[in-house]
């Protein structure tokens, strides 16, 4: 008769303890893979593309006028820099710099060499691993980390607090593959879809106010 319960009690401990450790199964893999780090941020480096002028620029939905008015300076947002998605609940300081490697274990990065809100010649690019660092508490991870970037959908807000300056923009493209193809965008976010693939997952928006 003790023989089920056994096997019972057995199963129920083996539930459990996979339930613990399932959610931490990618950042403990991370960690035992050597190749794992250098993979990842290679992956997620951005080499400066070579733009050719188009003659006649193709119309982006939503689009801000060619040098649109500079949103009002609001005392009440932080200073630092910092980007902001609800939908899948990102809230995390934009981070700036040519040392990626460091950086991005600082959260979400902005690629140098490119554009920021207060000047959109150039799209502004921002970066962060999906996965994150076994020292980043699930808080920190959840608010920094592009984990759910693939959740983020077409029509989604997006908004950066720059210079105590707010600008939202709008999802209007989403792609799977190796690089960026579309640099027509105002703003462009990125993370790793797997450890060791250069396969990245790509949202493209533009700045609707």
């Amino acid at each position: 008769m003790k023989k089920p319960y056994i096997i019972l009690g057995s199963t129920l401990w083996f539930l459990a303890l996979l339930l613990v450790f399932l959610p931490s199964w990618p950042h403990i893999y991370y960690r035992l893979s050597p190749q794992t780090s250098q993979v990842l941020a290679q992956t997620l480096s951005v080499n400066p593309p070579q733009v050719t002028p188009q003659p006649t620029p193709t119309p982006k939905p939503d689009i801000a006028p060619a040098k649109p008015t500079l949103p009002p300076i609001n005392l009440s947002l932080p200073k630092e820099n910092g980007l902001i998605i609800d939908s899948i609940g990102v809230r995390g300081e934009i981070h700036q710099g040519e040392n990626w490697q460091e950086i991005l274990k600082t959260g979400v990065w902005q690629v140098p060499n490119f554009g920021t809100p207060d000047n959109n010649q150039e799209p502004i690019i921002l970066a962060a691993h999906r996965w994150g660092y076994l020292n980043w508490t699930n808080q920190f991870r959840y608010l920094n980390s592009f984990y759910n970037l693939p959740k983020l959908n077409i029509e989604d807000k997006i908004t950066i607090n720059w210079n105590q300056r707010q600008y939202t923009y709008k999802v209007y493209q989403e792609e799977v593959g190796e690089q960026i193809t579309n640099y027509e965008a105002d703003l462009i976010l990125y993370t790793c879809q797997l450890w060791n693939s250069p396969i990245r997952i790509i949202k493209y928006a533009n700045r609707i106010n």
